[in-house]
């Protein structure tokens, strides 16, 4: 089940056997797309969401730990077969933004969606309105930080188990894509569904 709110998340347990280590978000991924259901992530933007140092030190099977639930979001690209993502998934240029999806709020040191649990079961899209000028763009970075960017009149967070880019029935042209911090190429349009419960995240007693 998805985090409920006033209720306890996760549970404690040992770290399994098959437990896989992942260096980062991508390799996450792409071990629970393969049938991995319990991950030791390395480094990346979900642990930051956590509060959690960037690496949680060596894995050691049947040592004490914490068993975190966490969702995936399912990615389509066009026509393309659907990949996993664990963390983000950023649509258009650093200079022209166009649509930043993340499971836990954060990408890099921004704090993109504050609202964000990385197992609430829901999508949370911050759409850019248009090509914005960049002292503005530069602005809502800074204000990114510290996750107080929103309400902006250019700015339009989406928060549902579904989510699709471009948002409008018009369409626009391909743009870049780039999921778990990995290039995936240009798309014209983007499916997003989430997954809950996809996969276990192990995080040493130490870390919580």
């Amino acid at each position: 089940m998805t985090i409920e709110k006033g209720a306890a998340w996760g549970a404690v347990g040992v770290t399994p056997h098959e437990c896989v280590v992942a260096k980062d978000e991508a390799a996450t991924a792409s071990a629970v797309q393969h049938g991995a259901t319990h991950v030791w992530l390395e480094s990346g933007d979900i642990l930051r969401a956590l509060g959690l140092t960037v690496a949680t030190g060596a894995l050691k099977v049947g040592e004490p730990c914490r068993l975190l639930p966490c969702d995936v979001l399912i990615v389509q690209l066009d026509d393309a077969a659907p990949v996993f993502a664990v963390s983000s998934v950023v649509i258009g240029s650093w200079r022209k933004p166009q649509m930043w999806v993340t499971t836990g709020g954060f990408l890099g040191a921004l704090n993109v969606a504050p609202r964000a649990h990385v197992n609430d079961g829901l999508i949370d899209a911050l759409e850019f309105a248009g090509t914005i000028p960049l002292r503005q763009l530069l602005l809502m970075r800074r204000r990114m930080r510290h996750g107080d960017h929103l309400p902006h009149p250019l700015l339009t967070m989406h928060r549902a188990a579904q989510g699709k880019w471009p948002t409008s029935p018009h369409g626009a042209k391909s743009s870049a894509v780039i999921i778990d911090g990995k290039q995936r190429g240009r798309a014209a349009q983007v499916t997003i569904k989430v997954r809950p419960d996809a996969f276990l995240l192990c995080v040493p007693m130490q870390e919580t």
